[in-house]
């Protein structure tokens, strides 16, 4: 089954009534999915946040034989970046077979290395649309979302749950829910520490932040080497520097922030490290 963009003469001699792009009484080039009721099967406590935490469920498809003009008018009135690309087939109605983006639509009729001079902005959308599409599960967890995004160089990634389009989720998302999960949306403070890589040295790191008092809202590994191991970790404090003090006063290789102290030790001198591993 073809959908025809309204107005055009095909849609007024087709047997079917169209609707008005983006409504939704009747069949129309655009196809707003809204949000579902999805949290009814996320009720359990997990640890990790994953796609479905901070995609977008309101989502807008397009038909691919939308013509490009009508396309960039659409997206500035929805205020979006990218559009998936939805078309009926003898299995599935809406199947996913391409997405468009901004940039897609400025190349068109560009002399530039990257653009289309072959394409006009009456030619339908599907000439410049990009397939097969990188896609993300609702269950991924964010970081492989982000990983998929850096390897395909795309800037969002259509949500599918088996065949259906239920969402999509962007850049700016995984960046704004990465720096969440990272505690950096509240007031803290970042100290990055190198520790002897065996059994019970992030352990007792933690344990003397613990007896500061402070609260360790997350933990990355940025370097791990066969000997040593480096920890970024996010404490409930403002006062970087003076934790970072404490901790090399302990005797704890402090990399970020830079702190000079006098009576700083040897990592390697700390029985607690020994002791707990």
């Amino acid at each position: 089954m073809r959908w025809w963009p309204a107005g055009t003469a095909a849609a007024a001699s087709s047997h079917r009534q169209r609707a008005p792009p983006g409504t939704t009484n009747g069949r129309s080039p655009i196809r707003t999915h809204r949000r579902c009721s999805w949290r009814e099967a996320h009720d359990a406590a997990r640890g990790a946040m994953i796609v479905r935490d901070v995609m977008s469920a309101n989502v807008v498809a397009i038909d691919p034989d939308m013509p490009i003009r009508d396309v960039t008018a659409l997206m500035e009135l929805r205020r979006v970046r990218h559009f998936p690309i939805l078309e009926d087939d003898e299995e599935v109605r809406g199947r996913l077979v391409g997405i468009v983006s901004d940039r897609d639509l400025r190349a068109v009729g560009s002399s530039h290395p990257s653009g289309r001079p072959d394409v006009r902005v009456h030619d339908p959308v599907r000439h410049i649309m990009a397939t097969p599409v990188a896609t993300a599960h609702p269950d991924d967890p964010i970081e492989d979302a982000a990983k998929r995004l850096r390897e395909r160089r795309v800037g969002a990634l259509p949500v599918l749950d088996g065949d259906v389009l239920i969402g999509i989720v962007s850049a700016p998302d995984l960046l704004d829910a990465l720096a969440r999960s990272a505690g950096a949306s509240e007031p803290s403070s970042r100290i990055e520490v190198e520790v002897p890589n065996r059994p019970g040295s992030l352990a007792a790191l933690l344990r003397s932040l613990a007896g500061r008092g402070l609260n360790v809202s997350s933990v990355t590994t940025t370097r791990s080497e066969p000997d040593v191991v480096c920890f970024a970790i996010r404490v409930d404090s403002i006062d970087g520097p003076g934790v970072a003090t404490g901790l090399v006063r302990e005797g704890w290789s402090v990399l970020w922030p830079d702190v000079d102290t006098p009576t700083r030790t040897p990592q390697g001198d700390r029985s607690a490290v020994g002791e707990a591993s």
